[in-house]
């Protein structure tokens, strides 16, 4: 299924709270075919989370976004989330 630009947007700016559980892609669902191309990997994975921007993970929902304009990886984020948490934390 391929999703226009306005149901791309109106995905990406759904407030968590109003995402139904019933009709998200359970993360331990998703099977990723390594022998495929990366272009087709991802078409395949977009195809099968339906909703980009959430996916469900047991009893909890995950909701991604992408900023714009950084050259930060996820890698990059995550440490600054992790240490943020430890300076919480001491």
């Amino acid at each position: 299924m391929k999703l226009t630009g306005e149901q791309l947007n109106r995905l990406r700016h759904m407030d968590i709270m109003e995402l139904d559980r019933a009709q998200l892609t359970d993360a331990k669902d998703i099977v990723i075919d390594m022998e495929k191309s990366v272009e087709r990997r991802i078409e395949d994975y977009l195809e099968q989370m339906g909703n980009p921007y959430a996916l469900k993970s047991g009893d909890y929902i995950l909701q991604t976004g992408f900023l714009e304009d950084t050259k930060d990886t996820a890698d990059d984020r995550m440490l600054l989330f992790l240490k943020r948490e430890q300076e919480r934390l001491l």
